[in-house]
């Protein structure tokens, strides 16, 4: 028996690719052999799976009543977790009924409603002197440009406190 041919064995094994005969094979290998200290792990875990592991462990009393219980535990919290939810979703089916309703008696007040108003009413003049809008106009244009020269000011500082930020990143980095 080759220590080449168990790793390759163990490889399909492991890969769930193994053949009946050569997990056979691989079990008796393991069980009559003499096993290099790299494989004992595997040779441990080979056996236990394949049912004819010597050194199987007993088991401890009790465990089965426990893990009865348990799984019983398990069950009730799941039948409590999901009556809990029942309700919620019944909740978000009402809601919904609700949230559809209102909807189509919001489409038909829309349309009842559509035909009875005329378009919107056409702006009027605020000025009576067409000097005054120009006036106005005039005011709110210088006021808007100020504005903006402002902005673009203190865009321009930003832009300059980046670059030298940027500057000051590239020194540190190339140091």
């Amino acid at each position: 028996m080759k220590v080449e041919e168990i790793e390759k064995l163990l490889v399909k094994f492991y890969e769930g690719t193994a053949i009946e005969s050569e997990e056979k094979w691989l079990e008796d290998a393991f069980r009559t052999g003499e096993v290099p200290e790299h494989l004992q792990a595997d040779r441990r875990i080979v056996l236990a799976l394949r049912g004819s592991d010597t050194e199987a462990e007993d088991v401890p009393v009790g465990l089965a009543d426990r893990l009865n219980r348990m799984i019983d535990a398990k069950a009730e919290e799941e039948q409590r977790f999901f009556r809990r939810n029942r309700a919620k979703r019944n909740w978000r089916w009402i809601g919904g009924i609700a949230a559809t309703v209102l909807l189509l008696i919001g489409m038909a007040y829309g349309i009842a409603n559509f035909g009875t108003k005329a378009c919107p009413p056409t702006p009027q003049d605020t000025f009576t002197n067409p000097e005054d809008a120009y006036r106005a106009l005039q005011a709110t244009l210088i006021e808007m440009s100020a504005n903006l020269n402002a902005g673009i000011e203190q865009m321009k500082e930003t832009q300059q406190d980046m670059a030298h930020i940027n500057q000051e990143i590239r020194n540190e980095i190339k140091r």
